[in-house]
């Protein structure tokens, strides 16, 4: 029997985890706009964005392929298939489609797609090679391989917050235990310039955020998504969880605090063009 969505990803799915990556996508949504202008999306080009979630990048996406090109969404949980479905629908991109399916074996022929993108996946899951493997295989040759990944260095709340801390150290160590890495961001230059892509660059954004911004709450979303997991390996018994969400939310509302997101770590590159066949 296939593994479950929860064996499979550390965050889980359903309905926490959806409402999590929604607020992520949200957040994050203009420095990934800011990305797809420097890498290039050509009107009429085909585009996929891998392990999607409800948002993803599916509306930039529509808009700079335009009604002759075509963006598909790939997602393993149903959940998270359903949600980017409907939130496509609400927005009328007629040119999406959202399927359910494995970022690692995407079951989509070879040289399908003019730009590939997957955003922080490595973090949770781990799997750099295989995921860049098959994001070079269904890539056109000359497309685009984006990838766009975590680095938890400028993660910060100020004035300083105990809650917050040590949600922030259980988070990573779930990561860790369940095979990925919150420091991915700071290899996935290195990953695309081994992986043979030509024209690899890379930069480091990170959104500020105060003022009770939604995202302010990241700790407090992936404490929500990862509780079973948290509890149930003891890293916090329910009273320190709870206590840890508490003073986060204290901290949120208060007017002087601001933090800092967690570095994403955005790199690309293009896939060769062999001299052989001209493709």
């Amino acid at each position: 029997m296939a593994p479950s969505i929860e064996q499979r990803y550390v965050l889980g799915g359903g309905s926490p985890e959806v409402d999590r990556l929604r607020i992520q996508s949200l957040a994050l949504e203009p420095f990934a706009e800011s990305l797809l202008d420097e890498v290039g999306v050509s009107a009429g080009s085909s585009a996929l964005d891998l392990a999607c979630g409800p948002i993803g990048l599916l509306r930039p996406l529509s808009a700079r392929v335009g009604p002759t090109g075509r963006v598909v969404g790939l997602d393993l949980d149903p959940a998270e298939v359903t949600a980017a479905d409907s939130h496509c629908r609400s927005l009328g991109l007629s040119n999406v489609r959202v399927l359910p399916g494995d970022a690692f074996r995407t079951q989509f022929d070879e040289d399908s797609f003019d730009l590939v993108h997957a955003w922080l996946l490595i973090t949770p899951v781990g799997r750099a090679h295989d995921l860049v493997t098959e994001m070079m295989r269904v890539a056109k040759p000359g497309g685009a391989v984006v990838l766009e990944e975590a680095d938890v260095s400028a993660w910060s709340c100020f004035p300083r917050s105990a809650g917050f801390e040590q949600l922030q150290q259980v988070i990573l160590e779930c990561f860790r235990r369940g095979g990925g890495n919150f420091e991915s961001g700071r290899e996935v230059f290195a990953l695309l310039r081994r992986s043979g892509l030509t024209e690899v660059r890379s930069r480091a954004v990170a959104p500020t955020l105060h003022d009770g911004h939604p995202f302010m709450r990241s700790t407090v979303h992936f404490a929500a998504s990862l509780r079973r997991r948290i509890l149930e390996d003891g890293l916090l018994i329910e009273s320190e969880l709870d206590e840890a969400v508490a003073d986060v939310e204290r901290a949120v509302a208060r007017p002087e605090t601001s933090m800092i997101s967690f570095l994403i770590v955005q790199a690309w590159g293009r896939k060769p063009v062999t001299e052989t066949t001209g493709r």
